[in-house]
């Protein structure tokens, strides 16, 4: 693998994740962040939309980077999570109607 396409080569990996595997074992992104945003609002009372919830999701997977940074590496799967997620936030957004966040709800 050239060096210059690392970046690009991660985004295509990440774009095939979120449009192949992932909608064939979880369904549409607005379908099944409903039901993750339901379950949360249920289990801790906090409502969330599902672009926090996807937010939050990256939120995760960064922490774990930070930690794997710290640590002199790069974990792969962390990093193409993240872009997933960021991703499915991205076609989530340009799916929803408003409102699209908590605040203007």
């Amino acid at each position: 693998m050239k060096t210059e396409s690392v970046g690009a080569d991660i985004l295509l990996e990440a774009h095939q994740l979120v449009t192949g595997p992932r909608n064939e074992t979880y369904g549409d992104v607005v379908d099944d962040y409903t039901k993750v945003v339901t379950i949360f609002e249920s289990l801790t009372g906090i409502k969330l939309s599902i672009a926090d919830a996807l937010l939050f999701m990256v939120s995760i997977k960064m922490a774990r980077l930070r930690t794997n940074l710290d640590r002199n590496r790069l974990h792969h799967d962390s990093l193409l999570d993240a872009l997933g997620y960021l991703g499915l936030l991205n076609q989530a957004y340009n799916d929803l109607p408003f409102p699209r966040t908590v605040a203007e709800r």
